[in-house]
């Protein structure tokens, strides 16, 4: 499951003219004996200059995938924050606590469900943003 997961980000940043080049800064899958445990970290530059830096943790165990740690941070050829994904425990105050959104500047933070990779690739390389 994990393999397919990943297989599926490859071929999303592999088929898309929007992705100029992809760095794999982190990519490791361990086994144990009652899970595996897959932990990521990519690098994508887009072709407008800017980039998605893609960080997760999911866990496979009984045939489920689990994210639980994740870290999606996009930026323009600027330097300025689009958005960010993450579920880092530091915003109590949002009712999807510890998931939430930084929408275009680090200190304006709102309620967000959970979101894989794929799912943040799909956004970002299939819509406009405004």
């Amino acid at each position: 499951m994990i393999e397919a997961y990943l297989r599926q980000i490859d071929e999303l940043l592999s088929a898309s003219p929007m992705v100029s080049d992809v760095e794999v800064l982190r990519r490791s899958i361990r086994d144990t004996e009652f899970e595996r445990v897959l932990n990521y970290r990519y690098r994508v530059m887009l072709a407008d200059g800017g980039f998605v830096e893609m960080t997760e943790r999911v866990l496979e165990a009984r045939g489920v995938l689990e994210v639980t740690r994740f870290r999606h941070h996009w930026q323009d050829g600027n330097g300025r924050l689009i958005k960010r994904w993450d579920n880092a425990p530091h915003h109590p105050e949002v009712d999807t606590f510890p998931n939430h959104l930084h929408d275009r500047a680090e200190d304006r933070v709102v309620s967000h469900p959970a979101i894989n990779g794929l799912e943040v690739l799909q956004h970002i390389l299939f819509r406009e943003e405004g």
